[in-house]
C-alpha cells in the first residue's frame, strides 16, 4: 500500500520552492487599491515560497515573493497541503533547458513541470486518505455569529497564551492539535476586540464591543467543553499597507445547534 507523504516529509520547511502563481489570491485589496497578492508576489506565472511551519494537519504558514532572493522577506500566507502538491524545490538549473545554461526554459514549461509533479504526488495522498480513519468534525453548515480580522503575530501570541500551561505530552498528541489551534483563534479574536474596547471613547460602541466579547467568551467555553474541531473559519485578507496577510476569522455554531 502506498504511504502518504506530507509536504514536510517530501520537502520540508525553509526550503525555497517554486509554485504556480494562480494559487495566490487575485482579489484586490480594496476598491481604492487595485493591487493583489498574485500580482505583487509573482512573475511570469510563477511565485517562490518558503514554508515556515505547519499550523494544522492540512495547513501551513509560508512566505511568498516574486523572486527566490526575496522570499525570506516576502508576504505571509496560509497554504494547504493540496496547494503544496505543486511546490517543487527551486534550483537555478530549473530555469535552464541545458546544463551549460545556454537556453532559458520558458515559464510555461516550468508550469507544466509543476503540474506534472502535482499529478505524481496527489494520487498518493488520495490513496492514503481513503484508508485513513475519519476525523471527528462538526456536522452540517455553520451559522456565522462573529467575524474579526487579526494578524499572524496576534495568532502566534494567542497560541502561546493558550498552550503555556499545558503539559508537553498533551501538546504533542496529534488529536489535540486542531483543538489548541481553534482555542488560539478564539483567544486572538477576543484579544482584538478587547483592544478595540480599551481604545474606544464612545459609550454605545463600548457596550456593543462588550456584548461581542461576552458572546465570544461563551463560545470559547462551549468549544473547550465539547472539543468540537472547527468552529472558526479562516480566510486570508491581503493588506498591502502591512505587506502581509491578515486573517478574517469567522466563528459559528452548527445549524442544528441553533435550530
Amino acid at each position: 500500500m502506498t504511504i502518504h507523504r506530507s509536504f514536510l516529509k517530501r520537502i520540508g520547511c525553509l526550503v525555497t520552492c517554486v509554485l504556480p502563481a494562480d494559487l495566490l489570491s487575485a482579489e484586490a485589496a480594496d476598491t481604492e487599491d487595485p493591487s493583489t497578492l498574485r500580482a505583487d508576489a509573482s512573475r511570469d506565472g510563477l511565485t517562490f515560497l518558503q514554508v515556515r511551519r505547519q499550523v494544522e494537519d492540512d495547513l501551513y504558514l509560508a512566505r511568498v515573493a516574486a523572486s527566490p532572493d526575496q522570499v525570506a522577506q516576502g508576504y505571509t500566507v496560509l497554504l494547504s497541503e493540496q496547494d503544496l502538491y505543486y511546490a517543487h524545490p527551486y534550483d537555478a538549473r530549473l530555469a535552464w533547458e541545458d546544463h551549460l545554461h545556454t537556453r532559458k526554459r520558458d515559464p510555461q514549461a516550468i508550469l507544466a513541470l509543476l503540474r506534472a509533479h502535482a499529478r505524481e504526488v496527489r494520487p498518493l495522498c488520495r490513496e492514503a486518505a481513503c484508508s485513513a480513519a475519519p476525523v471527528p468534525a462538526l456536522e452540517g453548515a455553520l451559522t456565522p455569529l462573529e467575524t474579526v480580522e487579526v494578524s499572524t503575530q496576534e495568532v502566534r501570541a494567542a497560541l502561546r497564551q493558550v498552550t503555556q500551561d499545558e503539559p508537553a505530552a498533551a501538546l504533542q498528541a496529534p488529536h489535540n492539535t486542531q483543538y489548541y489551534v481553534q482555542q488560539a483563534l478564539f483567544q486572538a479574536m477576543l484579544d482584538r476586540l478587547m483592544q478595540q474596547l480599551y481604545q474606544t471613547e464612545e459609550q454605545a460602541q463600548a457596550l456593543l464591543l462588550k456584548a461581542r466579547c461576552a458572546l465570544l467568551a461563551q463560545l470559547q467555553r462551549w468549544h473547550r467543553t465539547t472539543r468540537a474541531f472547527h468552529m472558526i473559519h479562516v480566510a486570508p485578507s491581503f493588506s498591502p499597507e502591512q505587506r502581509q496577510m491578515l486573517w478574517r476569522l469567522t466563528v459559528g455554531v452548527p445549524e442544528v445547534a441553533v435550530a
